[in-house]
């Protein structure tokens, strides 16, 4: 099971790719990414939301982004 850390990580490598600045991500696109459930991904990615570090693009949370303190935080542990 993926930790908030490894989520965390995740979201900073696929907003990574993209050429605008903290881009919205599908949550299923980055549940298969981990091979995880989307139901599975939403309580870590509620976690990550109460740090400050993404927020969800809409109600249902069917896209998340980074906020800007999400992107210059680094979690390396776990």
């Amino acid at each position: 099971m993926p930790t908030e850390n490894l989520v965390f990580r995740k979201i900073k490598e696929i907003s990574a790719r993209e050429m605008r600045p903290r881009p919205a991500i599908n949550t299923v696109d980055l549940a298969n990414e981990l091979l995880i459930t989307a139901d599975s991904l939403m309580p870590l990615l509620s976690e990550l939301k109460k740090l400050g570090l993404v927020t969800f693009r809409d109600p249902k949370a069917s896209a998340v982004n980074l906020t800007l303190l999400g992107s210059v935080v680094k979690r390396d542990k776990n």
